[in-house]
């Protein structure tokens, strides 16, 4: 069992994709801004972050950078997450991609749980 910090300020979102990890047998904490998110981040210490790429007053990316900075998450595997966004421009504007990836929204289930197995066990699967 992982701890997966989900920082999202779309509700719905967070709770289907909640739903899907306590299936899957994690435990998960949610944060819908970036300040919040990062106390949330400091308090669980987790194992795994998914961050929303947009969000009111904060791009991924700026999140990225602090919690990088950050010792308790500079090593964390993050999975962004964006209906908006181009992945290419967002693997492009993180100084670091390792243990970092991107899924557009809306997300494919089979997709989102094979990127979470593969961040957890740190490398891709087969």
């Amino acid at each position: 069992m992982a701890r997966v910090l989900i920082i999202d300020d779309d509700f719905e979102i967070v709770a289907i994709l909640t739903e899907i990890l306590k299936h899957e047998g994690h435990e998960v904490s949610s944060a819908g801004e970036p300040v919040a998110g990062m106390q949330m981040a400091r308090k669980v210490k987790p194992d795994l972050m998914i961050l929303d790429y947009h969000m009111p007053g904060n791009t991924g990316s700026h999140l990225f950078e602090s919690l990088r900075r950050n010792n308790a998450t500079k090593n964390t595997p993050i999975l962004f997450m964006s209906g908006e966004a181009d992945p290419a421009q967002i693997m492009s504007e993180v100084s670091d991609t390792t243990g970092s990836r991107f899924l557009p929204k809306p997300v494919k289930l089979e997709e989102f749980r094979r990127t979470i197995r593969e961040l957890l066990a740190g490398t891709p699967e087969a």
